[in-house]
């Protein structure tokens, strides 16, 4: 009960100084040889913004809080695909073939556009990079936008699917 009446206590006095009374100015800023610490400033904000004046958010890298979590960014904000290999999404991509060469393993993959594409280990694609290339799978590291992924970035395999006619 007493917590109630303390709350219609505050709530009267903010109404009254939102209606009744003419805004203050806000303090000026210190003189150009006098340093104010990080924790003096951030009391002084406090105080402006219990006392109505001013209130400002810091989100000091958080999210903010009123978007969605279930909307992806478009790709449209990283800009226009580039053509080739560099525009090829991971989940776009299958594996048709695999060769060893004196370097290493090359894998050959086509994407929607219906064109073949030699990869190998390092390659930059739209959305990651090929991390392997081995005798029967290629691994790719896809980046990812999800704020509640503890990693920004995921391992996708894809096999070599190997059909051996009789």
């Amino acid at each position: 009960m007493k917590s109630a009446s303390i709350l219609f206590a505050v709530m009267v006095a903010v109404a009254a100084g939102a209606f009744g009374q003419t805004p203050t100015p806000a303090p000026a800023a210190p003189p150009a040889g006098e340093l104010v610490s990080p924790g003096q400033a951030l009391i002084e904000q406090e105080e402006e913004a219990l006392s109505g004046r001013a209130y400002s958010y810091d989100p000091a890298g958080r999210r903010d809080p009123f978007r969605s979590l279930l909307v992806r960014p478009e790709d449209r904000a990283r800009g226009e695909r580039p053509e080739g290999i560099a525009g090829m999404s991971i989940d776009d991509i299958v594996v048709h073939g695999i060769w060893r060469t004196r370097s290493g393993f090359i894998a050959q993959v086509r994407a929607v556009d219906n064109k073949s594409y030699l990869v190998r280990a390092g390659d930059l694609l739209y959305d990651g990079e090929v991390t392997r290339v081995g005798p029967n799978e290629v691994v790719f590291r896809q980046n990812i936008s999800d704020p509640q992924s503890v990693k920004p970035f995921r391992e996708v395999t894809k096999q070599l699917n190997v059909t051996i006619r009789p």
